[in-house]
């Protein structure tokens, strides 16, 4: 060969990925949901010896895979308070180093959460929520792409850290501890994958990828190389999935990717066990996982999110909005007499905002639509009407998994129709258009993502125009809402 034609086609060859040959065995990755998922292991509840024993297999695993312990130890130890209890959590954590120059000392992670919702005695029974799916699954997967990865660590760049979480049942509390406590910096992380519920293949009918499209290259990722490993990758999203362990990752501005093959199993029932689990489908994703892994930790740029520079801190989240719905009932208070009038059903939905003013404290404006009324002697008597409430909140801190505030403030309420016994309301002579009032309340949200309260709204407008009919409305919501 010429050799002035040598350099551009080895170039050529370097430059475009290999497919790996990988070969998981489908009985090793049972094998290891057998023991997490067994009646000993008592659903592995956090904070439970079970749990702790659960730890104990997956790091021994890890070290027959050849996966290094993370800074000489595969346990990260941490507590969760809960009332006056501080609860012990233990993530396990191994690390396959990467080879290149550079890229060696930026980290992949490929996490899985190992607890369960353990058991419970009914009568002489003991009922255990084994979790074979939710996730011995994604650990026995994790496990074995740690092994495939560990067998040729020279074909990797940026270091592979292998992460499985403690307490994602109860908050998401390994992964949210983990980058707490700087185990693993966050502007080292540029990527991170959790493994959560990955043992439906052919009843899911694929392979879910939430947050792939994140990446630059996640066309050829779920296409090309999906179908080299005989993956149907069914669905492909660019949000980060806020209701597993990739969630506490996006929040530090980091890619976070969470593949699934979705509830077919009998989530979160007792009925999750070992046998119903597809293991040749969690050998091909497996496979397909550990090679995407191998492609991406030699790819210099990986995505628009890249993470924190070190050093730097994510800036506090000072605006948030959603939409809310809020159902309960309507009545009118007659002040001035010795009655009340019979409740309706009340609805109010629209937009809700907020904004952090402090640690603790917030101001929660809203623009709702809402209908409301109450029976009167004249007939039912029902509005609708554009509300605006505004109100101040204080809060628990916000970097818990469920967040709890009480509020208060005012209302005021334009009402452009409304019917009195069937008939369109005179709002020229018999109502007010406006009404004005208070608001308090309750409410929490989890995740940060779904809130739900309990709220109050007090009249203190007169809604006849006749000062004889001083009448009020009296309302109460429960609410549920969604944030963007």
């Amino acid at each position: 060969m010429c050799k002035r034609f040598k350099l551009p086609i080895l170039f050529l060859l370097i430059s475009i990925p290999a497919f790996s040959q990988y070969t998981t065995s489908a009985s090793k990755l049972e094998k290891h949901v057998n023991y997490l998922a067994s009646d000993q292991l008592l659903g592995r509840g956090f904070g439970t010896p079970q749990g702790k024993l659960a730890a104990e297999y997956i790091a021994q695993q890890f070290e027959e895979a050849g996966v290094d312990p993370y800074m000489g130890t595969y346990f990260h130890h941490f507590n969760a308070r809960n009332g006056i209890l501080n609860i012990p959590g233990i993530n396990v954590v191994g690390i396959i180093h990467g080879t290149h120059p550079q890229l060696k000392e930026e980290y992949i992670v490929l996490g899985a959460h190992y607890d369960h919702l353990g058991w419970k005695a009914k009568g002489s029974d003991t009922i255990v929520w084994n979790g074979a799916d939710d996730n011995a699954s994604g650990t026995a997967t994790l496990i074995e792409v740690g092994r495939n990865l560990a067998a040729s660590p020279e074909s990797l760049g940026r270091s592979v850290v292998l992460a499985a979480f403690d307490g994602e049942e109860s908050g998401l509390l390994g992964s949210r501890q983990i980058l707490k406590d700087n185990v693993l910096h966050p502007h080292k992380v540029k990527l991170m994958f959790s493994l959560d519920m990955v043992g439906m293949y052919e009843a899911h009918e694929g392979l879910d990828m939430k947050g792939i499209n994140l990446l630059h290259d996640a066309e050829y990722l779920t296409q090309a190389l999906a179908e080299n490993h005989n993956i149907h990758v069914s669905k492909a999203t660019k949000n980060i999935e806020q209701r597993t362990d990739t969630a506490p990752f996006g929040k530090y501005n980091i890619p976070a990717i969470a593949p699934s093959t979705g509830s077919e199993s009998p989530y979160h029932q007792p009925e999750d066990t070992a046998a119903a689990l597809d293991y040749e489908g969690m050998a091909l994703i497996t496979n397909y996982m550990s090679d995407m892994t191998q492609i991406l930790s030699t790819r210099e740029e990986l995505s628009s999110m890249t993470g924190l520079a070190e050093g730097e801190s994510m800036p506090p989240e000072i605006f948030t909005a959603g939409i809310r719905l809020n159902t309960g009932n309507s009545r009118f208070n007659y002040r001035d007499q010795a009655f009340k009038g019979k409740s309706i059903f009340a609805i109010q939905a629209g937009l809700f905002t907020s904004f952090k003013l402090g640690k603790l404290v917030y101001v929660l404006p809203e623009v709702l639509y809402e209908t409301k009324g109450s029976q009167h002697y004249d007939g039912k008597i029902r509005t609708h009407a554009l509300t605006l409430p505004l109100s101040l909140a204080l809060s628990t801190r916000d970097d818990a998994y469920v967040r709890v505030w009480v509020q208060a403030g005012g209302y005021y309420s334009y009402m452009f129709s409304g019917q009195q016994g069937g008939q369109d309301i005179n709002f020229d002579d018999a109502f007010h258009r406006q009404e004005y009032g208070l608001i308090y309340g309750i409410g929490m949200e989890a995740m940060d993502m779904m809130q739900m309260g309990l709220f109050f709204q007090h009249g203190l407008s007169n809604l006849h125009r006749l000062p004889s009919q001083n009448m009020i409305h009296e309302n109460i919501y429960f609410s549920l809402g969604w944030r963007f």
